[in-house]
């Protein structure tokens, strides 16, 4: 509708012109909620479950062949690889136990190192009456003379009764023609090939830390967190492990249905002894994508021969298989015979193995004692397979933090000062003077995002500090995933400021 005043054009909109104080309230209050609204919505997605994470158990062996939590004795053919015995190390052979880098197996691994010296034996104390030949030798002809892994030794967190005799020879980078033997009260020795007699002391064997299990830290929780995540992985509900179909018929095992994206889970005793056919298993090989898990019971006693047709343990063949290949015996307890076994990595927490064994292995071990013996070889296979561990549900108590204010404040504050300027006075005014009246003009000074504690912008920076990728917590595994802290932390920024807004608002008005 159009009227003429004083000879100009006025348009009376229909539509009802807020007065400004209400019209900055209502923005504010606005404001509020939106700040609201917007932290519920970030902390119902930060609520969503985490991508499930890659762990590896035999992270915890720090690069060694062997971890014995207790003792171990070595009396098998030889060692291509390095142990860890907590307790004692003890030979079975009075000759030298060969200690080596490689002659049947895979050269391609490094040695660990202690103390800043590559070793091949780490243990509390040289026992017994046997003996041990550190040769490092390389059949491969691979590895460079000076290298870590034709140079490694032993370290002990004890040498009391051990003294030190020139023997002729050398190995690695000690072209001095000598070695120096390391002799011990029983009658037992230690070749220590790499090391010059000349200059050599016995305490040059002695560790820093004053126990093997210094150096494996925080091990408890990173096993029983290895575990659990096995377990989890289990369970058919989280879906993070493939079962594979298991078929007997006529004397023979076919197995079938393997994922190629993911873990793939046999039961040892459904194979166990027998001879398994692969026909109907379109092309599968473990990977390090979708890894063999083999779920042994409770309660065994034996582990024997797993045999996969067409796969072979033979140099050159299929022998790096068993770097995706890991037995699990977390559920076993006790002594545990190990005889046939080709190929696998053996997770055994809580049992003692015990290889007698004429057939030679490939693989690491975590174990409790490890005893060896029989002319089977120990070849060191570093464990490459991703498991997938289910992460914690976060907590969901964020959530009712915004039902208990801001559905009230918008919904009053328009009904109670329109009616103090009409809406008619305003069209008197010359309308070329609205812009200096304009409510926009004075928004920033009771901009929401000033309110509060500190009166910090919560949208500006990432509150947390944290690299999303960065390693798991102290005493966890090496795990990879997503970090929902900075999430959270400008949920709640976005909470506090819009309900503060709408406090104020409320202040406001009624006050």
């Amino acid at each position: 509708m159009m009227r003429h005043v004083d000879e100009r054009i006025v348009v009376e909109s229909s539509v009802r012109q807020l007065p400004h104080r209400a019209a900055v309230k209502q923005g504010i209050a606005v404001v509020g909620v939106v700040g609201l609204a917007a932290g519920a919505l970030l902390l119902s997605a930060s609520a969503a479950p985490a991508a499930p994470t890659a762990f590896n158990p035999f992270a915890v062996n720090n690069g060694f062949t062997i971890v014995a939590q207790g003792d171990a004795t070595l009396g098998n053919a030889e060692l291509e690889g390095s142990i860890a015995a907590f307790g004692s190390i003890a030979s079975g052979r009075p000759d030298g136990f060969p200690v080596i880098h490689h002659a049947a197996g895979n050269a391609d691994y490094s040695v660990p190192t202690i103390d800043e010296s590559p070793v091949r034996i780490l243990a509390g104390e040289f026992v017994g009456d046997g003996a041990f030949d550190v040769a490092n030798r390389d059949d491969s002809e691979t590895i460079d003379p000076a290298s870590p892994e034709a140079n490694a030794t032993v370290r002990l967190t004890s040498v009391d009764g051990l003294t030190l005799e020139s023997r002729s020879g050398g190995a690695g980078s000690n072209d001095t023609g000598t070695f120096a033997r390391a002799n011990s009260s029983a009658g037992g020795y230690l070749d220590l090939k790499a090391v010059p007699f000349e200059g050599a002391d016995v305490d040059d064997l002695l560790t820093e830390q004053p126990t093997v299990p210094s150096y494996f830290p925080d091990l408890d929780a990173q096993v029983a967190q290895a575990n659990q995540c096995l377990a989890d992985m289990y369970d058919p509900e989280t879906g993070l492990a493939n079962p594979v179909t298991v078929s007997a018929e006529g004397g023979l095992v076919y197995v079938e249905d393997f994922a190629t994206d993911q873990p793939n889970v046999i039961d040892y005793d459904a194979i166990a002894g027998q001879t398994i056919k692969l026909d109907r298993a379109d092309g599968y090989r473990p990977t390090a994508e979708a890894p063999l898990v083999i779920r042994v019971p409770a309660g065994t006693t034996e582990l024997n021969q797993v045999n996969f047709e067409g796969w072979s343990a033979q140099a050159g063949a299929d022998q790096d298989l068993a770097r995706y290949i890991m037995f699990d015996l977390s559920e076993v307890t006790g002594e545990v015979t190990v005889d046939g076994l080709e190929l696998g990595a053996l997770w055994a927490p809580e049992a003692d193995l015990t290889f007698g064994s004429g057939i030679t292995t490939n693989g690491q071990w975590f174990a409790q004692d490890v005893t060896t013996s029989g002319g089977g070889e120990i070849h060191h296979h570093t464990f490459g397979g991703q498991l997938v561990c289910d992460t914690e549900d976060p907590t969901e108590e964020p959530t009712e933090e915004p039902t208990e204010d801001p559905t009230e404040e918008p919904t009053e504050e328009p009904t109670e000062d329109p009616t103090e300027e009409p809406t008619t006075e305003e069209p008197a005014e010359d309308p070329t003077e609205e812009p200096a009246e304009d409510p926009t003009t004075e928004e920033p000074a009771e901009d929401p995002t000033t309110v509060g504690p500190d009166t910090d912008d919560p949208g500006t920076d990432d509150p947390s500090g944290a690299d999303p990728a960065g390693p798991a917590d102290d005493g966890g595994l090496a795990v990879t995933g997503a970090d929902a802290g900075g999430v959270l932390a400008v949920a709640a920024g976005l909470l506090l400021a819009g309900a503060m807004t709408v406090l104020l608002v409320r202040r406001r008005t009624h006050g």
